[in-house]
């Protein structure tokens, strides 16, 4: 093999990495899987009461699978409202199935508000507009550009829905900047009594601090009212940087740019660090930057691989010290959004952002320490302190640190290694993504986790959204 033929760029860096796990045999050869994986016991689908067939679901990854005995999809809120109210069992809400953790399965009903999309009441004045709940993220940018409207910030996985990202505090990334649940100004429910209710920071108070980080047990979110802004234009700029380096300038990066994130590579030397700031509509570039043939540069590096194993970081390093610096310019919605077609499971903690790069090192020098086999990049992220009762960024400044592993492998030894670091910087977990802490541990990591059980009580007094994974993290009979 020819060595001096891996090159990498930007935009290929993530496929790419992708690539080499799906196809090397560091641990897994191309097409195996873990044997916890492949004696799953497949689900077959239910009858419902009208004798028609219930599909069994499943999310995004495939690490979380149900087979409910009844689907519910209501077609307008009186419906919702009567099938709420007339439940002999439980009910779990779904939407797009991007949640890791288990806050989806059920063999009782599962409820999906399909029909509760789109935007309405764009109000310019006060840059403001009401969405449904089953409105995907990737569904919103050009209605509110043609309106002269923009969200103040996305994530970088736009194919989520507003009810389900709203629920779980989804984020992106800039230190100014909070979660999409910090951008609600109003939210409207039916809860578990069938009754619809409205809340915002002047009405319903606590119902708003509980209902905007959710994880779906006060009721059915319908709709919400969100704060955008005038809309704009982002320049993103990435290149790669010395691992030591990046790390030691992250918060000045941070604290120069509107928008700043990297991808740390484990096994490796080098991050992959990314910059979005606001720009002029006059300096759009006028071609897109091409990304290369990711697929053919990782194969040729996994076969390398394959023939010695014993070159791993090596052979990663060498690929990423080509990367060049690279730009993008377009509109806000356009920049935010990357496809990720491959599929992985993913741990994410948030800890205070003086803590951060702390916490990275430690994780970094473990990986390498225990020889953990993944190479899938860790993303680093700032997030802005809320008031919101159950946000994990609750208060405080915060860092997302994300860790991922490619959904055909076994997670759960990278993962268990790691998550005490997250523990010891006094980590808070995504309430979306794979955790091991029962509710013991999350009252004591939120100040206000018993005003929020009181809301909820009150709210769903007969337990109707609940499931075993929310009684756990709850601490509900």
């Amino acid at each position: 093999m020819n060595l001096d033929k891996i090159s990498l760029n930007r935009r290929s860096v993530l496929k790419a990495a992708a690539v080499l796990g799906a196809t090397s045999t560091l641990g897994l050869t191309a097409c195996s899987t873990k044997p916890e994986l492949a004696t799953k016991p497949k689900l077959t689908g239910a009858i419902d009461k009208e004798g028609n067939l219930v599909q069994p679901w499943t999310n995004w990854s495939g690490n979380q699978s149900c087979a409910p005995n009844e689907r519910l999809i209501p077609k307008n809120s009186d419906e919702l409202a009567g099938m709420i109210k007339n439940s002999q069992q439980k009910i779990r809400l779904v939407g797009a199935g991007h949640s890791f953790s288990p806050l989806v399965p059920t063999n009782e009903s599962q409820m999906s508000l399909a029909y509760f999309s789109g935007i309405s009441n764009i109000d310019k004045t006060n840059k403001q507009f009401t969405v449904a709940s089953n409105t995907f993220l990737a569904a919103v940018g050009e209605q509110l550009w043609q309106n002269g409207l923009s969200l103040e910030n996305m994530p970088d996985i736009n194919t989520q829905t507003f009810g389900g990202a709203i629920a779980t505090s989804t984020h992106g990334t800039g230190f100014k900047y909070g979660s999409m649940s910090d951008t609600v100004k109003e939210i409207t429910l039916v809860n578990g009594l069938g009754e619809q209710i409205s809340c915002s920071q002047d009405n319903n108070t606590d119902l708003f601090n509980a209902a905007r980080t959710n994880i779906g047990t006060l009721g059915a979110v319908t709709s919400m009212k969100i704060q955008a802004q005038d809309k704009y234009y982002l320049k993103e700029t990435s290149w790669m940087m010395d691992l030591q380096e990046g790390l030691d300038q992250a918060e000045s990066l941070r604290d120069s740019h509107r928008h700043f994130e990297f991808y740390a590579l484990p096994h490796a030397d080098y991050i992959l660090a990314i910059a979005l700031d606001k720009v002029d509509e006059s300096e759009l570039l006028s071609e897109t930057v091409n990304s290369g043939d990711a697929y053919e540069t990782f194969k040729t590096m996994s076969k390398v691989i394959d023939t010695l194993p014993f070159l791993r970081s090596f052979i990663i390093n060498m690929a990423a010290s080509t990367v060049g610096k690279e730009q993008r310019i377009g509109r806000n919605y356009q920049i935010f959004g990357n496809v990720r077609d491959i599929r992985f499971n993913e741990m994410e903690y948030s800890i205070p952002a003086e803590h951060g790069v702390a916490c990275l090192r430690e994780i970094l020098a473990t990986i390498k320490k225990q020889n953990i086999d993944v190479i899938f990049p860790m993303e680093f992220r700032y997030v802005k302190a809320d008031n919101i009762w159950l946000s994990p960024f609750y208060q405080r400044d915060s860092c997302a640190i994300s860790c991922h592993n490619f959904h055909d492998k076994d997670y759960q030894k990278y993962f268990a290694a790691i998550e005490p670091i997250f523990w010891k910087y006094d980590g808070r977990p995504h309430w979306g993504k794979i955790h091991t802490l029962t509710a013991k541990e999350q009252s004591a990591r939120y100040p206000m986790f018993n005003e929020f059980l009181k809301v909820r009580q009150v709210m769903d007094p007969k337990n109707i959204f609940t499931n075993e994974h929310i009684n756990s993290v709850l601490g509900l009979s």
